[in-house]
Order: C-alpha cells, then structure tokens, then sequence
C-alpha cells in the first residue's frame, strides 16, 4: 500500500490549490455547488457551461503547476471564456446560426454571474481608475506616450490597490488612451 504513494512523481505532489487563495478557492467551491444543483434541476446549458469552466479552470492549474492561483486568475480566464464567446456569436452570426447564437449568449451570462461574485474590482471600476490615472499624467507631462504609462505603474501592488489583475488594467489602459486621448 505504501508503494502506491512512493510512485508518485515528486512534481505531482504539490497539488496547486493548496497554494492558492482563499477566494480562490471558495469560487472553486460555488462551481462545484452550482453544477451539482444544475444536475439536479436538468439545467444542461449550465450544466454544460458550468462544466465548461472547472475544465478549463483545472487546465490552467495543470499547465502552471507553480503558480499562485487567485481571484484575480478566474476573473482574466473568465473575461478571455467570454471573449471567445463573443468570438463565436460573431461568427454564428456571420453565418446565420441564430440557434447557436442564443446558446452563446445564454452561457455569457452565466459565465458574467461568476465574474461579478469574485472580490475583484468591476471592468467600469478599473476603467474610472485608469481613466483618471490618464488624466493625472497628462496634467504632468502633455506629450506622455502610451508606452511610458506603463512605466509609471507599480505592477506589484495592482492587486492589492486597485484590486484589479494586471491584464484587466493593462488592457483599460489601451482602451481608455485611444478613445480620450
């Protein structure tokens, strides 16, 4: 019985959430929940969505086995989940699928259920900040370039100061230079 264990590759055995955060980890939970009720109620889009998500969740777990997963973690994943979808109603539309188009849009909606319950700052949120940011910086230096703004930020505290992901600011950042300034 013993040996069982002792064949266990040692890069196996830090199993990621262990390492991750709290909020993290309670998201985790609240899936598993939300799938078991969908099971029980017959809900096959959520379910299947539902699904959809601890795949691609455990996925990014087993690619970036060293990483610290946060809340911060689900909430890119969930954008880019969303994205994609978008993507897709794009393309169905494009090609006159409106059947699939409401099943995309049904599972944006779900997907958007998860993203509003995390701890995180909300897209609109972050865009206020970096919006205002942008203003402060332009008082300072009119001629300032989109590349030098990055520079200007201390990446490491984005997390705990504006309790927003990196990616989320960076791309508000893109987005709110090009359409004001």
């Amino acid at each position: 019985m013993f040996r069982r264990f002792a064949l266990i590759p040692p890069r196996l055995a830090g199993f990621v959430r262990f390492n991750s955060t709290e909020p993290y980890n309670a998201a985790l939970g609240g899936l598993k929940k939300d799938l078991k009720k969908a099971m029980l109620a017959k809900d096959e889009l959520k379910k299947t969505t539902i699904r959809s998500l601890l795949s691609t969740i455990k996925n990014k777990e087993i690619d970036n086995r060293d990483k610290i997963f946060d809340e911060f973690t689900l909430f890119d994943l969930y954008s880019k989940l969303i994205s994609q979808r978008r993507d897709s109603i794009t393309e169905f539309l494009n090609n006159k699928r409106e059947d699939l188009v409401d099943k995309e849009q049904h599972e944006i909606e779900i997907i958007e259920q998860y993203m509003k319950e995390l701890p995180v700052s909300s897209k609109e949120e972050v865009n206020l900040r970096v919006l205002q940011l942008l203003r402060d910086l332009k008082e300072k230096d009119p001629n300032l370039q989109m590349k030098q703004i990055f520079g200007k930020i201390n990446w490491k505290t984005v997390n705990s100061e504006w309790k927003a992901s990196a990616n989320a600011v960076r791309a508000s950042i893109v987005q709110q230079f090009k359409n004001v300034f």
